[in-house]
């Protein structure tokens, strides 16, 4: 008996699933069991509703709100970019502040794009504009608001309809009515005639995808220094008529992509970061692509997590926007800690304090708030300060230089070496020794070109001839003009420990403004919009995080745990990256940030003078964060795990810190 061939199983309608349902679904074609999935839907949302409030309470006490921030972006953003990840959220979130400025500037396909529109989804998306149209036009129609000279909005003007003579019982009517007509006509034009456009940019960021217009700039530049409200701009259309876009306030400003023409004009009015480019930073960029291609319903559900920060950053805006709060650095004195050598140092500086800001408003629910002459003001920590420092010095050098990482890498890794100078090739042959991806020696001569021009090289010219006599220019010597000291900002002359310089700034700035505080209105918000009442001497141990006895008001709300919501979708991340994960992460360690790349001996020498004690603290290791101190073979490559006297140290150079302040009658008291 033959045996007959088995039916396969058929799925007749396989897309008749309840999330096909659509608004025009008729209702004989909703799959079976549809009403019992909606009202299942409506209790997720509702639970996912609970979970976003549980979520925005732990994130207001939760001390370590940055490093989670850091966490979450590493699903989509390579460690590697830290610096970038920092720099764009802090850029973005001082927009309801004092607004900064950022430039990305680096290769093509670096990751510069990419990696600040993954940070700024961090942010309320209605606060942020992206542009990628480059006239000027685009901005006054797409983001203004026509209006009047006299302030009204145009959109909600009549245009003023004209008769039909059908409409009225006689012709002196209808004459009478034409008549009017052309005059309230002539009313509506001139108003038009006269109007403007007004693009509000108060509490926005604007992020400029592709290089921009220098029209564009032009509009912007007047905004990125804050001198006035507003800011009047005319243009002519194709038809010769003239229109005003007014620019009222300053909005955050991040450029994707510059063109060099346009770039020394603003590099002082902003930072400047560049994203690395190195093996391992490529690697890790595309194993994060290759599971977000293979897990995409996993990274679906972390759309949670980035709502659960929006919430809470809405909450931010809300509060210092509802209590015009302004930020007020309790440090008078921190100056001394900043080289005092060139005219960009003051801008340099006030860039710093600029940036502080910021980090105390991610913290607003644990950060005081006093009162003086009726203005609220937050005041950041210590710990504010020592944060943005150091994110700081990340992408100080590109800032100060305008220049990309990875030439600043070459000076420092190649030329630099190089005391007498060098030829072009011989520099290529150095650099590209030991490495996987090669360079070409035209791609070297103008990174020296560009050394040459922010005074870190001097091209002297080379005396080989050709047949004709002319001067070889393949043979010019490349000297470096920049000494290998530190990077940083800091006056490693002071002989004063930073943390030391902040302490004393404090109690400076405590003295001369102690009879301006109204010790009965310190306070700290609550998340849902209350305050807790605290003493002066609270907020000096907030401020100065030293473990204070009488505090019990504070200590219940600043030591709470962050909440379950928050506890697990950190779990869901370690998930992610440990289990389902099974990618290989080079265990190579990357080229740090030039900023981070100390310069000077071989070991790390301090000299202190009228002192006898020096605190070090242990600091947690973060990916990109590396020890500053130089080793005999160049840069040191460990991640910092100590904090020394201004310097961020790795355990080995750390110890020869220590031995060598104790040679100088200096003792290092420990602390975790």
């Amino acid at each position: 008996m033959t045996e007959q061939p088995t039916t396969p199983y058929i799925i007749k309608d396989p897309f008749n699933k309840d999330f096909d349902v659509t608004d025009d679904t008729p209702i004989a074609d909703l799959p079976e069991g549809y009403q019992q999935r909606m009202k299942e839907r409506t209790d997720v949302i509702k639970t996912e509703l609970e979970k976003i409030q549980q979520g925005i309470e732990g994130l207001s006490v939760d001390p370590d709100i940055e490093e989670m921030l850091i966490d979450e972006a590493h699903l989509t953003i390579s460690k590697f970019d830290d610096h970038i990840i920092k720099a764009a959220f802090h850029v973005g979130l001082s927009a309801y502040l004092d607004p900064l400025n950022l430039a990305l500037k680096c290769e093509s396909g670096s990751g510069k794009t990419y990696s600040t529109n993954e940070t700024m989804a961090f942010l309320p998306q209605e606060d942020i504009q992206y542009i990628a149209s480059q006239s000027p036009k685009v901005i006054s129609h797409e983001c203004g608001v026509r209006k009047s000279e006299s302030g009204e909005n145009i959109d909600e003007l009549e245009e003023p309809e004209k008769p039909v003579k059908k409409n009225f019982a006689d012709d002196v009517t209808f004459e009478n009515a034409l008549i009017n007509w052309k005059k309230e006509r002539k009313s509506y034009s001139d108003t038009l005639k006269h109007s403007y456009y007004e693009v509000d940019v108060r509490n926005k960021v604007i992020v400029f995808q592709e290089s921009i217009n220098l029209e564009t700039f032009k509009m912007f530049k007047t905004t990125m220094s804050k001198d006035k409200e507003y800011a009047d701009h005319k243009y002519v259309d194709d038809h010769g008529n003239v229109h005003v876009t007014k620019i009222v306030g300053a909005p955050a400003l991040i450029f994707n992509s510059l063109d060099n023409d346009y770039f020394e004009e603003q590099a002082t009015r902003e930072f400047t970061a560049s994203p690395l480019t190195t093996q391992p930073k490529i690697e890790d960029s595309m194993r994060i692509s290759n599971l977000k291609k293979c897990y995409p319903w996993i990274y679906k559900q972390h759309e949670l997590h980035r709502k659960i920060i929006q919430e809470y950053i809405r909450k931010i805006k809300f509060y210092i926007t509802k209590g015009k709060i302004k930020v007020a650095t309790p440090f008078d004195g921190i100056y001394e800690a900043f080289t005092k050598t060139a005219i960009r140092d003051m801008r340099d500086f006030n860039k710093f304090l600029e940036l502080m800001p910021s980090y105390s408003a991610f913290k607003l629910f644990q950060r005081p708030i006093i009162i003086i002459n009726e203005q609220r003001y937050l005041i950041p920590t210590i710990q504010d300060a020592l944060d943005a420092k150091i994110d700081y010095d990340n992408i100080i050098l590109t800032t100060k230089t305008s220049t990309e990482s990875r030439i600043l890498e070459f000076y420092y890794n190649v030329l630099a070496n190089c005391v007498n100078g060098a030829e072009a090739e011989d520099l290529t042959d150095i650099y590209n020794k030991d490495r996987k991806q090669k360079v070409a020696t035209v791609t070297v001569r103008g990174w020296l070109v560009r050394l040459e021009k922010i005074g870190w090289a001097d091209i002297r010219e080379g005396t080989h001839k050709n047949d004709k006599g002319y001067i070889d220019r393949r043979y010019n010597n490349y000297i470096p003009l920049k000494p290998k000291k530190n990077a940083s900002t800091l006056d490693f002359d002071s002989t004063v420990h930073l943390e030391e310089i902040l302490e004393k700034s404090f109690n400076k700035w405590l003295e001369n403004t102690l009879s301006e505080i109204d010790t009965q209105e310190i306070i700290i918000l609550n998340i849902d919009g209350t305050a807790k009442r605290i003493s002066l001497e609270d907020m000096c141990a907030l401020i100065t995080k030293k473990n204070t006895v009488g505090i019990s008001n504070i200590d219940s709300v600043l030591s709470k745990d962050i909440s379950n919501s928050i506890n697990e979708n950190k779990a869901k991340n370690t998930i992610i990256q440990e289990t389902i994960v099974d990618a290989h992460i080079s265990n190579e360690t990357p080229t740090p940030p030039i900023a981070n790349t100390a310069e000077g001996e071989s070991e790390v020498k301090y000299i202190h003078k009228d002192k006898t004690v020096l605190k070090a603290r242990r600091i947690k290791p973060r990916a990109g964060v590396l020890c500053i101190a130089e080793g005999c073979g160049g840069p040191c490559t460990k991640e910092a795990e100590w904090y020394l006297d201004g310097n961020i140290l790795c355990p080995e150079h750390f110890l020869v810190s220590k031995k060598t302040c104790q040679e100088n009658d200096c003792d290092v008291q420990e602390t975790s």
